[in-house]
């Protein structure tokens, strides 16, 4: 018999440990909403970032996962960009990665948005990511455990439809698919092209297809998920279809 590492145990969430999960995210999910609503024309990354911070403390959730990832435009193309005194412009993307914790377990959330509407470049950018995430959350869906594979869905997508060398990785998806998260932002297992990881039954993962290309901007969509024993459960509400993300800039 195999004898389990502690970063397996660690992996499988209780009932309890998943509630507080699942709280986590819908506190995010809420300070993403009141964020939305604060956005206007001018506002710096910084700012924003601010008002996301101390609406976490409304809500009771004072200690984040990480710092809030807040970038406008071109920023956007910086995985981990450092928000600034960029200010919001009508036609930037708009991109938030926060997360906050409760009862010391994580909740993590990326959303891509636009300033008014997008162009025909950034759409067909963001399509393509929702795609890629769609298709690997299908594939989850249908049972498969195997990480690799599901990195593999996600990205050979998106290498065909930018037409790149299949030979190579696509040069705009520069991190893993996702990976677990529990009482760290960043737990066993991973999603990445040589992952040798299979998810156990009540593992949380982050599922995060993005594209980024420098001097243009970038889009990531990034939903947490439970592993279960026949496919996944979806834990984040937020909509992320093309319409819903086309905020009207003011």
């Amino acid at each position: 018999m195999k004898t389990k590492l502690i970063h397996e145990i660690r992996a499988v969430k209780t009932k309890k440990e998943l509630a507080n999960i699942i709280k986590a995210q819908r506190i995010s999910e809420k300070v993403l909403q009141d964020t939305l609503v604060k956005l206007k024309t001018g506002m710096t990354e910084f700012a924003a970032a601010k008002f996301i911070t101390k609406r976490f403390i409304k809500y009771g959730a004072s200690i984040l996962a990480f710092p809030p990832i807040v970038a406008f435009g071109k920023n956007t193309a910086n995985i981990h960009h450092q928000p600034g005194k960029t200010k919001l412009k009508r036609g930037n993307a708009v991109m938030f990665d926060f997360g906050c914790t409760v009862h010391h377990y994580c909740s993590d959330m990326t959303r891509t948005y636009f300033w008014g509407k997008p162009s025909a470049k950034q759409k067909k950018v963001y399509l393509a990511v929702l795609e890629a995430q769609n298709r690997a959350l299908k594939k989850l869906q249908k049972g498969e455990k195997r990480a690799r594979i599901i990195d593999k869905v996600a990205r050979e997508f998106l290498t065909r439809k930018f037409k790149n060398n299949p030979a190579r990785p696509l040069d705009g998806f520069k991190h893993g698919l996702g990976h677990g998260v529990g009482t760290a932002i960043h737990e066993w297992p991973n999603f990445k092209p040589k992952s040798e990881d299979i998810l156990p039954v009540g593992c949380v993962m982050t599922v995060e297809p993005g594209l980024y290309f420098k001097g243009f901007g970038g889009v990531r969509i990034e939903d947490m998920v439970l592993i279960t024993k026949s496919g996944c459960k979806n834990l984040t509400n937020t909509p992320k279809n093309l319409k819903n993300v086309i905020l009207q800039s003011r």
